[in-house]
């Protein structure tokens, strides 16, 4: 029989050779990518399976249609390999035939051995290196078949939980790759996760948090009418002081009134509060470049190019260009204040203490396009690919269907919340809400969310929440913002 172990360098040194039979485990096996191809002539060098990939089997017969052009030789040897049944992690392999004289390559396993090898990678390892290894393998793990029965195998719930409007559009592979980076960070806080409290120079509850710059950089508006900027980067469990010295920036007077919408488009950042005012800030230097103001306090707020969108206590929607003086337009679609607000290319929604979600096409502001009546009046609000996600003041969460110029209530859930949802964020790969009742928890983004960890290291009410590229921070009553970042040695 062949030896076998591993090395002192963690490498397998399994060899194969002309005896009966032997059975290989597949993260021990060090598989040497090979490419005939004339395209990819370059691709020899080996590549060992990483310790801990994620996966579980691959339903190899969706893939049977695919011609992966497979040599003679190839094919041959086929029938001398057999995939264990059983869900374990080896491959039994017939050794005492000819073909088996020379060393296994990539190229030479038949196509259900390798979508059973791929179920134990992580997705993105499948895109940046097994899919490159030669054409015939850029044709498998390019279909989009692949990457859904991945998907639907893992977390077998309707995805996503809407269907898209336009399904050629939807980016299946991103959206596995999203899912498994979000899930394997999520359902492993402990070992994954670095939790930190930014208390330092706030004398006021914190009531809005926007993460900028990819996430490293994190804005702080409270009560206290400061405007703290933190660098996120220099957040480290070695350096204790860390969540002190990490603020780099500091407002005291950066508004006359509490401090309730942070938003940012490119490198200016915006901050709306109840003196009325919203004001823009250059971020690189954190200087003032430009001030507009509406007739009531300012709620909730979207930035994008050009265009500044505020809600407010009036209960009017103003729009500003924060080039010009002035407000660009002021209409009134609800019977009491505005508290949520979020918008697209095409369309601005609202939620309202009058408890309806009101959605209207901004290309013409004076037509209401369809109102939502909630049991209770929406307070946070996230908006993607045609998914409305709506958290009330009641402690429930409610899908809504804003895909193709109409609004209507697809569920609502109840995901374990005690008391008013705060904030709402959705994307491909997870939902997050947070809650008065101290509690921040993060969901599968299903059709039927579920519980992936409930967190609870804050003390105090959440009143909204700000997510990117793993780094999650959380505004607090109690006078701090909880921030869970990544740790160093786990990025992705």
């Amino acid at each position: 029989m062949a030896n076998s172990g591993v090395n002192e360098d963690g490498n397998s040194d399994v060899t194969l050779k002309n005896d009966d039979v032997i059975e290989l485990n597949l993260q021990q096996l060090n598989i040497i990518p090979h490419c005939n191809s004339k395209e990819d002539p370059q691709i020899n060098e080996p590549s060992a399976l990483p310790d801990g990939a994620l996966g579980k089997e691959v339903d190899s017969e969706r893939y049977d249609h695919l011609n992966c052009n497979e040599s003679d030789e190839s094919a041959s040897r086929r029938n001398h390999f057999n995939c264990c049944g059983n869900g374990s992690s080896a491959l039994t392999l017939d050794l005492k035939d000819d073909a088996f004289e020379s060393i296994v390559t990539l190229d030479l396993l038949p196509y259900e051995i390798i979508l059973h090898i791929a179920s134990y990678l992580d997705s993105k390892f499948i895109v940046s290196t097994l899919s490159k290894v030669c054409s015939s393998f850029s044709d498998l793990f390019n279909d989009v078949n692949f990457w859904k029965s991945r998907i639907r195998r893992r977390w077998p719930k309707e995805y996503p939980a809407l269907p898209a409007k336009d399904p050629e559009t939807f980016d299946w592979k991103e959206a596995c790759i999203k899912r498994e980076l979000e899930f394997c960070l999520w359902s492993n806080v402990a070992k994954k996760l670095d939790y930190f409290v930014f208390e330092h120079g706030l004398y006021g509850a914190v009531d809005t948090v926007h993460l900028v710059e990819n996430g490293n950089l994190l804005a702080v508006g409270s009560r206290d009418r400061y405007l703290n900027i933190l660098d996120v980067t220099k957040l480290t469990k070695e350096d204790e002081s860390s969540p002190v010295s990490c603020r780099i920036f500091c407002k005291d007077n950066a508004h006359d009134g509490w401090i309730w919408t942070i938003n940012s488009f490119d490198r200016t950042l915006s901050t709306g509060s109840w003196d009325t005012r919203i004001k823009f800030w250059d971020l690189p230097t954190m200087s003032q470049i430009h001030e507009a103001r509406a007739n009531s306090a300012i709620l909730c707020s979207h930035f994008e190019s050009n265009l500044y969108i505020a809600g407010s206590y009036d209960k009017n929607v103003y729009q500003f260009d924060p080039r010009l003086a002035g407000v660009l337009s002021k209409n009134c679609y609800h019977r009491k204040p505005i508290l949520c607000l979020v918008a697209n290319d095409n369309y601005i929604m609202t939620g309202s203490e009058d408890s309806t979600v009101a959605f209207y096409d901004r290309r013409h502001t004076a037509a209401v396009v369809k109102k939502q009546k909630l049991q209770q009046y929406p307070m946070s609000m996230s908006y993607d690919n045609g998914q409305l996600w709506v958290g009330d003041k009641g402690g429930s969460v409610h899908l809504l269907d804003a895909s193709s110029g109409d609004l209507k209530l697809v569920k609502t859930y109840n995901v374990g919340h005690a008391q008013k949802v705060t904030g709402i964020i959705h994307t491909p790969g997870v939902l997050i809400t947070c809650s008065t009742d101290k509690t921040v928890k993060v969901l599968e983004p299903n059709l039927d969310p579920g519980l992936i960890v409930n967190l609870t290291e804050m003390t105090s009410e959440v009143a909204e929440i700000s997510y990117r590229n793993g780094v999650l921070a959380c505004a607090s009553s109690g006078m701090c913002v909880g921030i869970y970042k990544r740790r160093e040695n786990d990025q992705q």
